[in-house]
């Protein structure tokens, strides 16, 4: 491992979508339900259309990610219960990050968990704009969708050798995330209960518009002069700064 990579520490530059890396863990940080829906552009329960393979791929410079692309899934989600930023029956087109299954796997620690959709899954999903025009993204994407963009109920069984919704497994027993699980009941069908519940809970952060930042879907490795490492949106170049193509 790279002196440069052993010293990655935070970057406190003014992108709120910065991703931080460090050579141990990375960090993460759980945003309750309150500060999600406040901050994001789309909020609803969603159902998959369609998932394709976009011609978007990306690089993310976490140490044991170095060299592997990541590339982006164009997903056609039909609104089946509003929030805020859309209307029932909207088709919204977002973008989920996903792991190149031809080729060689390899180990990779602390890898961003994908949220592998297929047609009939079900999203309760909090969303930000991306640069593409009407296409959006995981508020907290691309290396922690799974806290911005939940999984209700699937059209498959999920097996335990995928390892899939792991993410929603260690939310589980968080309190502050019970009114989503009670948005639709094992058969994904709406819960009118659970619906009003959640609107009314946040009725406030609904009516509230969205000021996050863009959610970038393209990313490229920035290293400070000092070695300090972070991944940041692809073409943002800081004075004095020594960008990694």
């Amino acid at each position: 491992m790279t002196t440069r990579v052993m010293k990655a520490r935070i970057l406190l530059i003014p992108l709120m979508t910065l991703i931080t890396l460090t050579a141990f863990g990375r960090f993460i940080q759980i945003l309750d339900p309150k500060t999600l829906i406040a901050d994001s552009k789309l909020v609803f329960v969603g159902r998959v259309r369609s998932a394709k393979v976009s011609d978007i791929a990306t690089p993310l410079s976490y140490p044991t990610l170095e060299g592997v692309s990541f590339p982006w899934l164009r997903v056609e989600m039909e609104v089946l219960e509003p929030f805020k930023g859309v209307r029932k029956g909207d088709i919204v087109r977002v973008m989920m990050l996903s792991m190149d299954k031809s080729k060689e796997p390899r180990f990779m620690y602390c890898p961003p968990e994908v949220l592998e959709p297929d047609k009939g899954d079900i999203f309760f999903l909090c969303l930000g704009s991306t640069p593409i025009t009407n296409t959006f993204a995981a508020l907290t994407g691309p290396y922690d969708e799974y806290l911005s963009v939940f999984p209700l109920h699937r059209s498959h069984e999920t097996s335990r050798e995928t390892m899939r919704d792991v993410g929603k497994q260690s939310l589980s027993n968080d309190k502050r995330f019970e009114p989503i699980w009670q948005l639709v009941n094992q058969a994904g069908d709406i819960l009118p209960d659970g619906v009003a519940k959640l609107r009314d809970s946040y009725a406030a952060e609904i009516k509230r518009t969205s000021t996050s930042s863009m959610v970038y879907l393209e990313w490229q490795a920035y290293t400070n002069a000092h070695g300090w490492v972070s991944d940041v949106p692809k073409g943002f170049s800081p004075t004095n700064s020594n960008v990694k193509k």
